[in-house]
């Protein structure tokens, strides 16, 4: 593979190193001598939270590409996901309402797992795409890691929403192999090759179906657990502080800036100019939080609209009702019963 002088910078969560773990297990590989190798100590993928230099895990994912030398192997490792390595982002992933709730949860936090690269969701006119996007500046990484990432999305989204899961297109980094059947096989949609980004295409439909591993409570105290870590990762990070808050303080009414900025030892200007820098708003963080708590909420019949709204922080139903039809173009009623006949028209 051709070399760079690019540096690469962040850290990477080192038990989402355990599939390509498992899957140098399964072709008879010693896992061990390799990740050694690297410099990764293999005992670090038993201790929770711990990280490594994204660095170091370039360097791994490159002598693991020299020692398979199998353009298929980003599929076994694919095969090997199960959610349980990617700390509580898995277990968000698993409990999500729908299939666009648990993408765009890995967007948000995907740093939990990595700052190498990051997902973007983009919505067109058929559905999604959610794309990896790598950091500007870093170096390439191994061919196969990208179809990893590709493929293992996929294997995250049959986990919730059953084997029948097939994306309507995906994207490739690498040229076509002589052997495209695993990666046909394992996709089961129309293949580009020799694309800039790995990335997937998929259904509105398909993202709007509401998932039978569904919990929102589940969902909601892991989306806690992440922006606690993310907060002792960096404590930079304002808009996983801000987040937290307002998950804090929801049930008690809308927080304002002013009440976020006092609790973060900040004033409401400097909390305005460091969102802005991140790219948002108070109050679209605010709307934003409540859109995504609303969804999960509304899963639950023992809670009332009315009872949501308050939850949510609204003073009044109506105000409620209008927000949620802003969000979806649906009233919370209807999109209740849409749930409960899983997907019908309401």
């Amino acid at each position: 593979m051709e070399t760079s002088n690019r540096t690469a910078t962040g850290t990477a969560l080192v038990s989402g190193a355990i599939s390509a773990w498992r899957a140098l297990e399964a072709r008879g590989i010693d896992p061990a001598r390799i990740f050694s190798a690297a410099g990764v100590d293999p005992a670090l993928l038993k201790v929770p939270g711990q990280r490594a230099p994204v660095g170091t895990a370039l360097r791994l994912w490159r002598i693991v590409e020299d020692v398979v030398q199998d353009p298929g192997f980003g599929i076994d490792v694919a095969r090997q996901v199960h959610g349980t390595g990617m700390h509580a982002l898995g277990y968000a992933w698993l409990s999500s309402g729908t299939l666009e709730e648990a993408f765009r949860r890995f967007a948000r936090y995907s740093r939990v797992l990595t700052e190498l690269w990051s997902l973007r969701i983009d919505a067109g006119a058929v559905g999604a795409r959610a794309s990896f996007v790598f950091g500007a500046g870093m170096p390439p990484a191994a061919l196969w890691l990208y179809d990893a990432l590709a493929a293992g999305l996929v294997r995250l989204s049959r986990l919730s929403y059953g084997e029948d899961f097939t994306p309507l297109e995906v994207t490739l980094v690498r040229s076509a192999p002589e052997r495209v059947e695993p990666f046909r096989e394992w996709f089961g949609c129309p293949i580009v090759w020799g694309a800039e980004r790995a990335s997937l295409l998929c259904r509105a439909g398909d993202l709007a179906r509401a998932l039978p591993t569904s919990n929102p409570d589940v969902a909601l105290a892991n989306e806690r657990i992440m922006l606690e870590y993310l907060e002792r990762l960096d404590r930079a990070d304002i808009v996983a502080r801000v987040r937290r808050r307002i998950l804090e303080l929801l049930p008690s009414g809308a927080p304002t800036q002013l009440e976020i900025a006092r609790g973060l030892a900040r004033s409401p200007r400097t909390l305005h100019r460091r969102l802005a820098e991140a790219g948002t708003s108070f109050a679209e963080l605010l709307d934003d939080t409540r859109r995504e708590l609303a969804a999960g909420y509304l899963q639950r019949t023992d809670y009332s609209v009315a009872e949501v709204a308050y939850l949510l922080g609204f003073a009044e139903v109506s105000s409620f009702n209008r927000a949620f039809r802003r969000w979806t173009g649906r009233s919370p009623s209807a999109a209740r019963r849409r749930e409960l006949t899983g997907g019908a028209p309401a």
